[in-house]
């Protein structure tokens, strides 16, 4: 009777030794996605902001550059959905792998270097986006479009955390989904 109760007691050990490692490494995954926002010094205002007619007069974007950017964000943020769908897709592989009855880290190893490529894909295809954009703008236009984003920082730094835009709707993140 005595060695039933240390077998299941050692099996509750490891199962919560498990848990608590599957939490860790549901951090780890949730920090190395959020990290890359933390590093947005190069930037570009959110959503579609070459049709805002406020910031198109404010920066003096012609109408050929508004083609010209339009064209460049479509053909990198169709490339882009599919990179995302392939984070999304490591990250449920990358969690799977943890969460097994017989833990292994080798397959978690393996899971979390996949991950860690297609994010890596990610990122790297929004930077060529980013890239393209600044070719199309002046020197003289990329200098108001950074004063554009001081300015929304500002105002984002100025509102209490949790504060709703004048629409209702939570404030929007330094950039549009998928960008």
């Amino acid at each position: 009777m005595r060695f039933l109760k240390t077998e299941r007691r050692e099996g509750a050990e490891v199962e919560a030794a498990m848990k608590s490692m599957k939490n860790v490494l549901m951090i780890i995954v949730f920090l190395a996605m959020v990290a890359p926002l933390a590093a947005n010094d190069f930037n570009l205002p959110p959503g579609k902001w070459w049709e805002d007619e406020r910031v198109v007069s404010r920066i003096g974007l012609t109408e050929e550059q508004q083609g010209q950017i339009r064209e460049v964000v479509f053909v990198h943020a169709r490339r882009m959905i599919d990179l995302k769908a392939d984070v999304d897709k490591a990250g449920l592989d990358l969690a799977s792998s943890v969460d097994q009855k017989v833990f292994d880290p080798a397959p978690v190893r393996a899971a979390y270097a996949a991950f860690q490529t297609a994010r890596q894909k990610l990122e790297n295809e929004r930077f060529e986006m980013l890239l393209e954009v600044r070719q199309i703008l002046t020197y003289e236009q990329w200098q108001k479009i950074e004063e554009i984003k001081r300015r929304m920082q500002q105002m984002r730094s100025q509102r209490s955390p949790g504060a709703r835009g004048q629409s209702g709707q939570a404030p929007r993140g330094d950039r549009a989904p998928g960008f």
